[in-house]
C-alpha cells in the first residue's frame, strides 16, 4: 500500500510539474527545440532543475536501499536496442513535440490530436511489447 502511494503522489507532483511548465503544450515543446527560428528557452527552466534533482537522486539511490521496494533495478549495459530506442523517442518527440508522459497528463485537457498520438503510443507499445516477446 504505501509503494502506492509514494507511486501515486510522485505522479501527481509530475503531472503538475508538466502542466504548469507547458509540456502538455506540443507548441511549446516545438519552440523549445526550435534553434535556428523563434527560439522559445522558457524550458531550461524546466530541464535545468530536473537535471540537478535527477542528478541528487541518483546520488542518493546509489547509496541506500529503496524505501518502497525490494530493490531497484539498473541496466548493467547499454545495447543496441536501448540506443535506437532513445532515438527514436527523441526523433519522435522534436518532430510531434509531445511524448508519454505529457500525453497522459494533456488527455485530461480533451485534445483531439493528444488522444489520437496516445492512441497510436498505446498500439506501437503493444506491438512492440509482442515482437520483443517472440524474439526472446
Amino acid at each position: 500500500m504505501r509503494a502506492h502511494l509514494c507511486a501515486f503522489f510522485a505522479g501527481i507532483i509530475f503531472a503538475t510539474g508538466l502542466a504548469v511548465s507547458g509540456m502538455t503544450r506540443p507548441s511549446k515543446v516545438r519552440g523549445f527545440l526550435d534553434f535556428f527560428g523563434e527560439w522559445d528557452m522558457t524550458l531550461l527552466f524546466v530541464l535545468g532543475p530536473a537535471v540537478g534533482i535527477y542528478l541528487a537522486g541518483t546520488f542518493i539511490a546509489k547509496r541506500r536501499r529503496p524505501s518502497v521496494a525490494a530493490d531497484c533495478q539498473a541496466p548493467e549495459k547499454i545495447g543496441a536496442r536501448f540506443v535506437i530506442g532513445c532515438v527514436m523517442f527523441g526523433i519522435g518527440w522534436g518532430l510531434v513535440g509531445i511524448c508519454p508522459g505529457p500525453s497522459v497528463v494533456a488527455l485530461g485537457q480533451g485534445s483531439l490530436p493528444v488522444a489520437l498520438f496516445f492512441i497510436c503510443m498505446a498500439f506501437g507499445i503493444g506491438i512492440t511489447d509482442r515482437l520483443l516477446a517472440k524474439g526472446s
